[in-house]
């Protein structure tokens, strides 16, 4: 599930080989089907494994109707940013692919909960604040942008070291919003 989940994340639903998925595990692709029927058995796997791990972290997190906007979003930066299975969960949803059941919905169901945050906290944010000139709907959207696109862009630094710009991104966007006064520890970090 792993390499199957590193090939969909990097490829998407479409260009994603099974070939190459037996081939990082050790198995031919013959013994891949005797697990997974099809490429979208294998895909609808991951989608139902991510919807019961985000689940999961909300558990933990507490209810999503009772999470801020700004704890929903990094939630979702942080699942994005730590776990591949979910990062191609939504890879496959982003992608907008009719051949995996779930992995719409799944996006869908997030972006119902951040909607939700952000219009709790427009309607409590003070008329003067960024949060208050926006629809709920281009805020959820912003924010799930910004996880997505977290998880596929890093920078290169000027000593030529990788550098995780995450937490200043965060920082910004949040920020921007009225909802951040620091970043420390914002993208998952430890």
């Amino acid at each position: 599930m792993n390499a199957a989940a590193e090939e969909f994340a990097l490829h998407g639903y479409a260009a994603t080989n099974l070939a190459i998925v037996a081939t990082r595990t050790g198995m031919t692709k013959g013994a891949l089907y005797g697990h997974f029927a099809s490429k979208r058995a294998l895909a609808d796997a991951l989608v139902s494994e991510s919807a019961q791990t985000w689940a999961a972290t909300l558990d933990r997190s507490g209810a999503a109707d009772e999470l801020s906007l700004k704890e929903l979003a990094l939630a979702v930066g942080r699942q994005m940013k730590s776990d591949t299975r979910f990062r191609a969960t939504i890879r496959l949803a982003a992608d907008c692919t009719r051949t995996t059941g779930g992995a719409p919905e799944l996006l869908a169901h997030i972006r119902r909960e951040i909607t939700a945050a952000a219009d709790r906290a427009r309607r409590e944010a003070p008329r003067s604040s960024p949060l208050a000139a926006q629809s709920p709907q281009v805020v959820a959207h912003l924010l799930l942008t910004v996880a997505y696109g977290l998880t596929f862009v890093s920078e290169q630094g000027f000593d030529g070291r990788q550098h995780d710009a995450g937490d200043e991104v965060w920082q910004l966007v949040l920020g921007s919003l009225g909802l951040c006064e620091t970043a420390q520890g914002m993208s998952g970090r430890s």
